[in-house]
């Protein structure tokens, strides 16, 4: 294969990233789901709703696009994004959103396996793996400025019109899937449609998944992160506004984190080999708790929370880069769509009882819980890691 068309990947890459991220809806959907009439309680059962969906349908989409092409499965995700986006404009009741929900599940998980592994797959075609963890920093970097931009100017447009942000955005989506059929399909990892049914592919992945248990605790300690920050992020719009503040205020507090996880996603390539994979693990434990127990327990609530987007940036590119590593091309998309599915399973369960506890006691308890909780999460996938890494060692 053409390896200046494959080149071309990255740099089409980055742009897509910047589109898929361009959502003026990011730091206010929980806010519009209120004023369209949701409680914080139907709020958080449409955000298990979606993770039902997305644990449902992940590792399908995974194998389709093992099977059918990453780019296959990026347009098609793409389609499905917007369909989501127009219908969370028209809906006003619950079984409306739940709809709109399960199209959006749909769009992230056809691109959940499927981006990384076309990125992946084309460095080791044209035998630059080594470059990942940098390009994917630059990836993240850019991901991060269009969600800072996506943050700051969906809280003013907010103020005037929920319905404006959700247009924009719908726009925004049509755009990406002209973008995401500029790409060229990487030859490696891809499978021979007739050469196996998708209950054998399923199967081996399975396998693959068991012969690589390894790779089950990086998932792991990378979602059970993802699982605090997401809730952190999502619910911290209704604690802003509980406190007082506006959409535009709360648009450039969530725009900060942005701006920090640009930073230091583009750092992670630096600051990895300075730690090592050990002491960067345990650092990064440490520094979770500590973030989880400011915002439970202390009036520094934003500070913390900001912490938190500084770790989510390091970790997002640094793990990505460990688990890519340790599984095999043909399986790519299916294994990353698994790790997708943690994080699911773990949402389903934690995002509705926070919001009925914030709703029912007060935000500040839903907070302690969240910390107690991390306390044996992060406990267990620490003590996996460093275990397996002192025997590798």
């Amino acid at each position: 294969m053409d390896t200046t068309a494959l080149r071309k990947n990255i740099r089409k890459n980055y742009l897509f990233s910047f589109l898929i991220s361009m959502s003026l809806t990011e730091s206010i959907w929980m806010l519009f789901l209120a004023y369209r009439g949701m409680s914080l309680l139907q709020i958080g059962l449409l955000e298990s709703i979606y993770h039902i969906f997305s644990l449902t349908f992940e590792m399908p989409t995974g194998m389709i696009a093992d099977r059918f092409g990453r780019k296959f499965s990026r347009v098609l995700g793409r389609v499905m994004t917007l369909l989501s986006t127009l219908l969370m404009l028209s809906a006003h009741s619950f079984p409306a959103f739940a709809l709109a929900f399960l199209f959006t599940a749909l769009g992230n998980n056809l691109e959940s396996g499927a981006g990384d592994a076309l990125i992946y797959d084309t460095l080791l075609e044209i035998d630059s793996e080594t470059e990942y963890m940098k390009i994917k920093g630059r990836q993240e970097a850019f991901y991060q400025t269009a969600k800072l931009l996506s943050l700051v100017i969906g809280g003013w447009v907010a103020t005037h019109s929920y319905e404006i942000a959700y247009g924009i955005t719908a726009l925004t989506h049509f755009v990406s899937i002209l973008q995401a059929l500029r790409f060229t399909e990487p030859s490696i990892g891809k499978r021979d449609v007739q050469s196996a049914s998708l209950n054998k592919h399923f199967k081996e992945s399975l396998l693959a998944i068991w012969n690589n248990r390894h790779v089950f605790r990086f998932m792991l300690f990378m979602e059970s992160f993802a699982l605090f920050y997401a809730t952190l992020f999502f619910y911290m719009q209704n604690y802003m506004k509980f406190q007082g503040n506006n959409e535009f205020f709360i648009g450039i507090v969530l725009a900060s984190t942005s701006l920090l996880g640009l930073i230091f996603s583009a750092l992670a390539h630096k600051i990895e080999p300075l730690l090592g994979q050990k002491r960067l693990i345990g650092a990064a434990s440490f520094a979770i708790l500590l973030c989880l127990f400011g915002i439970a327990f202390t009036p520094f609530v934003i500070p913390f929370f900001l912490g938190m987007a500084i770790l989510d940036g390091i970790l997002f590119v640094v793990f990505s880069d460990y688990i890519n590593q340790l599984i095999p091309s043909d399986y790519r998309a299916t294994l990353l769509s698994f790790q997708s599915m943690l994080f699911s399973v773990m949402m389903i369960i934690l995002f509705p009882i926070i919001g009925w506890i914030a709703e029912t006691y007060s935000f500040e308890m839903s907070f302690k819980i969240l910390f107690a909780l991390g306390i044996p999460i992060m406990a267990y996938a620490l003590l996996g890691l460093r275990r397996k890494i002192n025997n590798v060692d």
